[in-house]
C-alpha cells in the first residue's frame, strides 16, 4: 500500500480540493468579466452624454429664437387687443384670432 491518505472511496485526498479550485478559478473569470462589462457600460454612458450635450448646445440658438418669437407674438398680440379697443377692423381680427380668457386680464399674454 501507498502512505497517501485516502479518502472512503478510494481516492485521494487531493480529489477534494479540485472542485475548490476550479470554483475559485471560476469566480475569478466572472469577476473580471463582470468588470469588464462594467468598464465597457462606463465608456458607452460617457459616449452617449456628450452627444446629448452636442445636441444641446447645437439646439441652443433655436430655443432662444423661439423664445424670442414666443415674446414678439405675444407683444403683437396685447398690441393688437390695445388696437381694437378704438379700431373696428383691429377688433374683427382679434375677436377672431385672439381667444380671450374670462379670468385673465387682458395683459396676460404679455407678462409671459
Amino acid at each position: 500500500m501507498s502512505n497517501e491518505p485516502t479518502s472512503s472511496h478510494g481516492g485521494s485526498v487531493m480529489d477534494a480540493s479540485i472542485p475548490v479550485i476550479i470554483l475559485a478559478i471560476s469566480f475569478i473569470v466572472l469577476l473580471i468579466w463582470q468588470i469588464k462589462i462594467s468598464h465597457t457600460q462606463s465608456g458607452l454612458l460617457s459616449q452617449q452624454y456628450g452627444v446629448f450635450q452636442n445636441a444641446i448646445t447645437r439646439q441652443e440658438p433655436q430655443v432662444n429664437q423661439a423664445h424670442q418669437v414666443e415674446t414678439n407674438l405675444a407683444k403683437l398680440a396685447q398690441d393688437l387687443i390695445d388696437t381694437a379697443k378704438t379700431d373696428d377692423t383691429a377688433k374683427a381680427i382679434a375677436a377672431k384670432y385672439i381667444q380671450h380668457n374670462s379670468a385673465a386680464p387682458a395683459a396676460s399674454p404679455a407678462a409671459q
